[in-house]
């Protein structure tokens, strides 16, 4: 009987109108949510055959859940360094535990939830207890183990900041410039010489300290200098000035450098006015300044003057802080200034997000109707660009679900209706019988 197909179409709208209340009110409570995607419904018709001409079935509907994954939220900055968002449609990679446990391994989900904190491990985890997945990489930046794999988690690890020890730089440059008097050259016996010191930084971040002695020679416009390894010679280099009749170059500038004697520690470089020094083991090259140019040595007048003290190097460090830049690269930035790559974040696409399916924790699994992952790094492809301290806020609009909660309130009373005036001829369907 038409009537039978009545209410039971007016039951099938009364769950179907509940289960889009349902989904608006977890939207609602959602919308302060990092990264969370609002869950929408949608309506299919039911359809019965007629059992006879002329007369009519109601088959009702029923409601069909999906996830707006594909639908971004703001994208807002923060103060913390390690909040992460996606510009674009990827997401990160994130596994419910650090590390395998009794041989099981973890496992993984994508997600844009990106409030990331550091646990008492060191570990990277957002609020829902996930742990963000990246390449580790090696001193060169370069994935550690060679070219990762796109198409599998293979190779991914947890991010651990507390992996990250202090850091140190040895000196392998020392820019050396000075003017040295002029006055004190072509004498018999020699002037006594002069004398600077130059710190430098060791492999293992302590401090060294080389001496540079300018003998004067009894030559006009050339001196020896010696250096020295805290007390040690590591060897001597002859080196001359262009006087006031030079037409090699502008007078008063290095004219030629040379090496005096053999030293297995000291090597000159005449061309580029360099000294390549051997410093235990540790290569150091103090430059003077190209020959017959200016910007380097250079002799006038009757002072010892050094103008120019530069090197390169630190001593060690700890870890100060961490940035994210677009690319994805997470650097660990030191106290003493010193920057190193330490982890690459790569950001999952998959074809179709909106076909991913729902976890707990604003979380999501590769399924059948997403298609297949690929892992892109940040900023390439179609994935999107990292934001270091930013976070995608909730693509929930208020108000448009609270304008959904008036429109589903009005439905359901409807339905209600339906199944009360079908209840009510039936009423007098039994009454023609008495």
């Amino acid at each position: 009987m038409s009537i039978y197909s009545a209410m039971y179409s007016g039951v099938s709208g009364l769950a179907a109108q509940s289960a889009k209340f349902a989904a608006i009110s977890d939207n609602i409570s959602n919308s302060s949510t990092v990264g969370y995607k609002r869950s929408g419904v949608q309506f299919s018709t039911l359809v019965t055959s007629a059992s006879s001409p002329g007369s009519y079935s109601a088959g009702g509907v029923q409601a069909d859940l999906h996830t707006e994954v594909s639908r971004g939220g703001i994208v807002q900055a923060t103060n913390s360094a390690t909040d992460m968002a996606i510009s674009g449609r990827g997401f990160f990679v994130v596994s419910n535990r650090s590390a395998a446990v009794n041989g099981e391994a973890p496992s993984y989900m994508l997600t844009r939830s990106g409030a990331f904190r550091v646990d008492e491990n060191g570990n990277l985890h957002n609020t829902a207890g996930y742990f963000l997945q990246g390449w580790k990489l090696g001193p060169d930046g370069k994935v550690v183990g060679g070219e990762p794999s796109r198409t599998s988690f293979t190779g991914l690890e947890t991010v651990n900041l507390s992996s990250i020890t202090g850091l140190a730089k040895a000196t392998t440059q020392i820019d050396f410039a000075a003017n040295l008097p002029a006055s004190q050259t072509g004498k018999t016996p020699p002037a006594q010489p002069f004398s600077t010191s130059v710190d430098y930084y060791t492999p293992l971040g302590g401090t060294g300290r080389l001496t540079l002695e300018w003998a004067p020679q009894s030559a006009a416009n050339e001196w020896n200098l010696t250096i020295y390894d805290g007390t040690t010679s590591l060897g001597t280099a002859n080196i001359v000035f262009n006087g006031n009749t030079a037409t090699s170059g502008p007078p008063g500038s290095l004219n030629t450098m040379s090496e005096v004697g053999a030293s297995p520690t000291l090597d000159v470089d005449a061309a580029t006015g360099s000294i390549k020094l051997d410093v235990n083991g540790q290569p150091i090259v103090v430059n003077l300044g190209r020959p017959n140019q200016t910007g380097g040595l250079t002799q006038w007048g009757d002072d010892y003057v050094p103008t120019k003290i530069n090197k390169d190097g630190a001593s060690y460090a700890p870890l100060e802080r961490v940035e994210i830049g677009d690319d994805g690269v997470m650097t660990a930035i030191y106290k003493n200034g010193l920057r190193q790559a330490v982890y690459q974040i790569p950001v999952a696409d998959v074809t179709n997000p909106d076909g991913l399916r729902r976890m707990d924790g604003n979380a999501f699994q590769v399924s059948r109707e997403s298609g297949d992952y690929y892992l892109w790094d940040a900023g390439s492809g179609k994935a999107g660009a990292v934001d270091g301290a930013a976070l995608e806020a909730s693509n929930v609009d208020i108000a448009e679900e609270l304008t959904s909660i008036i429109e589903t309130q009005r439905a359901y009373s409807s339905n209600a209706k339906i199944i009360q005036t079908a209840d009510e001829m039936l009423d007098e369907v039994s009454r023609l019988m008495r």
